[in-house]
């Protein structure tokens, strides 16, 4: 699902921000952080303008003009654009390799035309990023943290440092930006027995079930709520919270969706904050294992899919509101 080579800023995404944040709706609807850039280039019409035109003409250099004009003048969306165009593209086989030395894959990895004609930087990126962050952007502050942590990957000098990451990423969190590497992996229950045991959905293409998808302790939390029987692996959702934001900060936090009825509409889970979670379906509803603890303001979603083979499928919403997703489980 990811696209073969590293993109930078997603003008296509930008194109069409209005239509893709508008595909999740709910009662408590998510709200992308206001000083993210697509949040920022769908109200400001002077850039939007900009960016139509060039869609339509293919025009680098006035694009480009305006969008310096508008950073010198302190613009919080140009500026945020020009750090992330600013970016050098990673290999997606080689993440520690900039394009085009990508191993085995170097022949194919010709630079794409960038959008603002600019040769991509570290250094020019990293100068308008801070520009952005001091501004009270959470987005420029935590792709900065990731840019430092990228370039101690792949040996490129500098003089950020670790801690500097790590204060990026704390410093994106209190501007409204908290991202995290999440999995989320579905099982389809089949009771019976008093025991638990794990299978692999049967039929299943691709895809392997982790090797250790529970603790002791959460095996326990199951029984003691009741679940016995079969646990069946599906498929899940995961992999980071866009193509930009490929390094966030911590462990990889693990959501497991058991189901054993496929619900009658979409349904919205809390997506925990650096934390484990296990849903566990009841009825029309949910049981969080465990139950309390903090959560961020975006959901794990979990859609019934009818026609001729029907499905569940999952996915994370992401931080522009969108949704990364793929199978989960299918009934019967």
């Amino acid at each position: 699902m990811r696209p073969r080579y590293f993109r930078l800023l997603p003008f296509t995404l930008l194109l069409s921000t209005l239509a893709y944040a508008q595909q999740v709706t709910h009662e408590k609807e998510y709200q992308p952080p206001a000083l993210s850039l697509t949040q920022l280039m769908e109200h400001d019409a002077t850039l939007s303008s900009a960016l139509m035109t060039y869609a339509r003409t293919g025009d680098s250099a006035t694009f480009r003009s305006v969008i310096l004009q508008q950073a010198d003048a302190g613009n919080l969306g140009a500026q945020l654009m020009l750090g992330e165009q600013f970016i050098p593209r990673q290999c997606t086989f080689e993440p520690n390799h900039d394009v085009p030395d990508c191993g085995r894959d170097t022949a194919s990895a010709a630079q794409s035309p960038n959008p603002l004609g600019i040769v991509r930087s570290y250094e020019d990126a990293a100068q308008w990023l801070e520009k952005a962050s001091a501004a009270g952007s959470g987005e420029a502050s935590e792709v900065l943290a990731q840019l430092i942590t990228r370039m101690y990957a792949n040996g490129h000098a500098t003089s950020y440092t670790e801690a500097d990451a790590i204060r990026l990423h704390a410093l994106a969190r209190t501007q409204g930006f908290d991202v995290e590497p999440i999995s989320v992996t579905c099982y389809k229950v089949v009771h019976g027995g008093q025991g638990i045991s794990l299978g692999r959905l049967p039929g299943l293409i691709v895809g392997d079930p982790p090797e250790q998808p529970f603790t002791s302790d959460e095996l326990a939390a199951l029984k003691k709520l009741g679940v016995s029987g079969t646990l069946l692996y599906g498929g899940g959702s995961g992999g980071g919270d866009s193509m930009l934001l490929t390094r966030p900060q911590g462990p990889l936090v693990h959501v497991r969706v058991l189901l054993d009825h496929a619900p009658e509409a979409e349904v919205r889970l809390p997506m925990p904050a650096h934390r484990d979670v296990i849903y566990v379906q009841q009825g029309k509803g949910f049981v969080a294992i465990p139950a309390d603890g903090e959560n961020l303001p975006r959901y794990v979603i979990v859609n019934p899919v009818k026609g001729p083979t029907p499905q569940v499928t999952v996915g994370t919403q992401t931080m522009d509101g969108g949704v990364s997703g793929g199978f989960c489980t299918r009934f019967p």
